[in-house]
């Protein structure tokens, strides 16, 4: 049904996080189909994340109709834009990746020969649905989760495509590199020693660690490890990287706010470790490689978790009731752990 398509549109609308786990799916099909021309319809704000990771031979941007982002004058002349460039694509197949409001609407303008989603074996998937919830009931024991990593994986079965990547792979962009070099420098902060960092934010109506706790976990890692501290914050969070910053040790931490992608990244892949709320930031901070700890309130084992080898879901029911303590632990942990991989590497 699906052999050999030449024109392939891929529609994938969602944050940072649900596009560093698509990473692998991505990837796997242009290996799988090295030969034909892959576009992927991205959000505005992680389109340079997939760039950056060269899955894709053409890139486009939308805004999301969350947060009526869409309706903003420089997202919505992209979309448009967008829009008008997908009547004319003359794809021979489509894929939605991430069922969405508006992964169905470009679906529709893009008017592919064939098309691919979730919902293309609906059937199959239903009953195997059934069944798994069938031997729940019996073994009165819940089946074993679906990352979803895998899921886009499932999606892509059809085509033939086997994964070729277990984790969200990224590396960094040269330019990017000289850039923080530069800034790091500049700053004081070009020593050498531990490089942390805090993200203290998360998505919209996402529970928040609380910010006194990210400054005491970074006022201790300085003064335990000699640490140098970088503060994260995205375009919805102004200030509050510079307000942490603010009630760290004087002359040791950076804030960095509404960063480009790319400096971003390459920012993350300097850290020997990253404390964070379970968000975007921090599976791009896994995938480039970073050791993360994250303040979890996601029951887990989830969906949604991290996919490295070097993390730690810190969970609880509430963001208030996940302890400092714990989470200091785990940083500490990872520190070790990192530490003795280098010298063995040596």
């Amino acid at each position: 049904m699906y052999n050999e398509p030449q024109n392939i549109l891929v529609v994938h609308i969602a944050g940072l996080g649900q596009t560093v786990l698509a990473l692998p799916a991505l990837r796997s099909l242009r290996r799988h189909l090295p030969q034909a021309h892959l576009t992927v319809v991205s959000s505005a704000g992680a389109a340079d994340l997939l760039r950056m990771a060269g899955c894709a031979d053409e890139v486009m941007a939308v805004g999301r109709l969350r947060g009526m982002e869409v309706f903003a004058p420089g997202a919505f002349y992209r979309s448009f834009k967008t829009a008008g460039e997908l009547r004319h694509g003359g794809y021979d197949l489509a894929i939605e990746l991430k069922a969405s409001t508006e992964a169905g609407i470009l679906m529709q303008m893009a008017q592919p020969q064939k098309r691919l989603s979730a919902q293309s074996n609906s059937l199959s998937k239903g009953l195997k649905q059934l069944i798994e919830r069938i031997a729940e009931s019996l073994t009165k024991q819940p089946q074993p989760f679906k990352h979803a990593a895998h899921t886009y994986l499932e999606i892509l079965e059809p085509l033939g495509v086997r994964p070729t990547e277990a984790e969200p792979r990224l590396t960094t962009d040269r330019e990017a590199d000289e850039r923080i070099e530069k800034l790091l420098h500049k700053n004081g902060l070009h020593t050498g020693g531990l490089l942390v960092g805090l993200h203290p934010g998360a998505g919209a109506g996402k529970q928040r660690w609380p910010l006194e706790r990210f400054a005491s976990i970074g006022a201790r890692l300085v003064h335990n490890f000699n640490a140098r501290v970088l503060v994260f914050a995205g375009p919805n969070e102004r200030g509050l990287a510079r307000r942490l910053a603010g009630m760290l040790p004087a002359k040791q931490a950076l804030a960095i706010e509404s960063p480009k992608i790319p400096d971003f990244v390459s920012a993350l892949a300097r850290l020997s470790v990253l404390v964070a709320n379970h968000a975007g930031p921090a599976h791009v901070a896994a995938a480039v490689g970073a050791p993360v700890v994250v303040a979890s309130t996601l029951a887990g084992p989830s969906a949604q978790d991290l996919l490295s080898k070097h993390h730690a879901h810190i969970r609880r029911q509430r963001a208030e009731m996940i302890p400092e303590e714990e989470i200091y632990d785990a940083a500490c942990r990872l520190l070790q752990t990192s530490r003795a991989e280098i010298l063995r590497a040596l």
